[in-house]
């Protein structure tokens, strides 16, 4: 019932009590007690009893919405309590998980090398934007929790201040009731008492409105609170989804530096093994290269002495042959006809002697030469993947790797068109760090578990055949027309796989270069290598179960994947270039594709 019905309703009751009131008489004898006339009950006590029951029924409404909003008020309550204290131990949690995280980074950032120090502050700037963003959810979460509780003390105040006015109404009722009776008493004995019946009366329902008016506003006052704290409901809500989605992101953020993190760990403790076993063949080397400089200055000492008793001994020579001409010519002339003798030359010999030495000497340093390996630039390209590791040419089209798992296929010409991506999964973690091609076969090196995936070329993302590689720690993959060739970074071993598949066979080349394979590639029977340490280009060449260097290049620029290709020239003959897969760094902001032109 609204306040309009209500009103009505009170107006009805009005005009039925100053209707029905009998005009006053002379009293004519005693005025008859209100037990006396229980059979016909008054106009006046019927309209109390009508107005005292709608008083009760509106009354127990209010009592009845009371109590449900108390019940729904404790429900919230209760409800929000167990958010806060959810929300508090996620926070609690993810805190400690973030000390731990950030104690482990910093313990083992220390032993980094130079290549981490731009993850490592790219990982401290998020670290720093996170505890921001803790703290502004914290802030939240506070003013929230400040909010909620000057709710409930203002419920609680409303509360208390309806149940004092629910207290006063009932006093209030009870005098008005014995100010009805005490009206309907002296009504009939005077008329001055009966204006003043009617003007208590009056005052009643002038109470009663302002009882009404009260609670309307009351209700009023109900509705707003009610508003407000759906408001602060829905700001909950809102600062609840708002820290979902932050932590979802901070989780895939962290995925992905931690998947950085393995990465770069396991290329790290790849480089400290080699780094160890570098300076052990250093020093191998410094005592070996010692040993032969003393017997080279010892040869060279012999040599010395050897050239200067030569050369004594020409000039001496030389002294005696100078002697004999002037005695020949102070000797007289005989008559008879002489044949001129020419007298022997020996300088000539020694001359001779000397250009032989020099040329056996020079012969090894112009083998040398001709052998040397000659990059020229020639153009640079950027790469459509935002963390390329490895890519193979099969003539007409480029495929690449990416870190996560896709594999596309590129435009030569233009590697930022991307033809087609597709994503392979071979079943569990798989980060490609290499490609090879050979034939309608592609082949992938995941650094994730140490496998060897075959993909077919059209539909990289069908797998035909998994199998584990030889080694631990795998970091390229090549192959020659006839076999697959691989190399591992623990074992410092070049593997020929004769047959794939788990149950292949492999065998082992080494090499006596102190090289770290980056990247790897074949050509005409030679295995072209990027040695990362030796920042240079080494073309091998198969001789028994050991690989040797036929020649030799500098390459300052880093690789990942390298390839070889015939490219048109000017005058219509094909050239060799190399392909190289650049990774993004201070040289660029994004991978690249550059190509080098290959002179002997």
């Amino acid at each position: 019932m609204n306040s309009d019905d209500l009103q009505r309703e009170l107006d009805r009751l009005w005009e039925k009590v100053t209707s029905g009131m009998p005009a006053p008489v002379e009293p004519s004898g005693p005025f008859p007690s209100p037990a006396g006339s229980g059979d016909l009950p008054s106009i006046t006590r019927e309209a109390e009893r009508d107005a005292m029951s709608l008083l009760k029924g509106r009354h127990l409404e209010q009592l009845d919405d009371l109590r449900r909003l108390a019940e729904s008020k404790d429900a919230t309550i209760r409800e929000l309590r167990e958010r806060l204290s959810c929300v508090e131990r996620d926070l609690t949690s993810l805190r400690r998980r973030s000390k731990r995280e950030e104690t482990v980074v910093y313990q083992q950032a220390l032993e980094l090398s130079a290549r981490l120090e731009q993850a490592q502050g790219v990982l401290q700037a998020q670290a720093g934007r996170f505890a921001e963003e803790d703290r502004a959810l914290r802030g939240l979460l506070e003013q929230a929790r400040g909010q909620l509780a000057a709710e409930t003390g203002r419920w609680r105040e409303l509360e208390r201040q309806w149940n004092e006015r629910e207290q006063q109404y009932l006093l209030d009722m009870q005098e008005l009731r014995s100010l009805a009776e005490r009206a309907q008493q002296d009504a009939g004995r005077h008329e001055d008492r009966s204006r003043k019946g009617e003007a208590q009366l009056k005052e009643a329902k002038t109470a009663i409105e302002k009882t009404l008016a009260e609670l309307l506003q009351e209700r009023h006052e109900h509705k707003s609170a009610r508003k407000e704290l759906a408001e602060a409901f829905g700001k909950i809500k809102e600062g609840e989804d708002r820290l979902m989605q932050l932590q979802n992101i901070w989780e895939e953020e962290r995925k992905q530096w931690q998947e950085l993190w393995d990465r770069e760990r396991s290329t790290w403790e790849t480089q400290r093994q080699e780094i160890s076993s570098w300076e052990e063949k250093l020093r191998r080397e410094r005592e070996t290269w010692h040993g032969g400089l003393q017997a080279m200055e010892a040869k060279e000492t012999h040599y010395a002495e050897r050239m200067a008793e030569i050369l004594q001994k020409s000039s001496e020579a030389g002294e005696k042959v100078a002697g004999l001409l002037r005695a020949a010519s102070e000797r007289p002339a005989p008559a008879v006809a002489v044949t001129e003798v020419r007298p022997p030359r020996p300088w000539r010999k020694i001359a001779s002697a000397l250009t032989l030495a020099l040329a056996l000497a020079g012969s090894a340093p112009l083998y040398r030469y001709w052998q040397r390996l000659r990059l020229d630039f020639v153009s640079e390209a950027p790469v459509a993947l935002s963390n390329p590791t490895g890519m193979a040419y099969d003539g007409s089209l480029l495929w690449a790797c990416d870190w996560r798992g896709e594999l596309v296929s590129l435009d030569p010409q233009d590697p930022s068109r991307v033809l087609e991506r597709m994503r392979a999964s071979p079943g569990g973690k798989y980060h490609p760090v290499a490609l090879a091609l050979s034939g309608d076969a592609l082949y992938s090196l995941d650094s994730a578990q140490s496998r060897i995936a075959r993909h077919t070329i059209g539909r990289p993302s069908e797998i035909k055949a998994v199998w584990p590689t030889p080694g631990p720690a795998p970091a390229a993959l090549a192959h020659d027309g006839k076999n697959l060739w691989s190399y591992d970074a623990v074992t410092r071993t070049f593997y020929r796989h004769l047959s794939e598949g788990p149950d292949g066979v492999c065998e082992d080349y080494r090499s006596e270069l102190d090289l770290v394979p980056g990247a790897m590639t074949w050509h005409n029977g030679e295995l072209w290598v990027y040695d990362s340490k030796g920042k240079r280009v080494i073309v091998f060449g198969v001789r028994g179960h050991s690989l040797e260097p036929v020649k030799a290049a500098g390459f300052a620029a880093a690789a990942q994947s390298l390839a070889l290709a015939l490219a048109p020239s000017q005058g219509g003959r094909p050239r060799l270039e190399l392909w190289a897969l650049a990774p993004a760094g201070a040289q660029s902001p994004a991978a690249t594709l550059r190509r080098y032109r290959v002179r002997r």
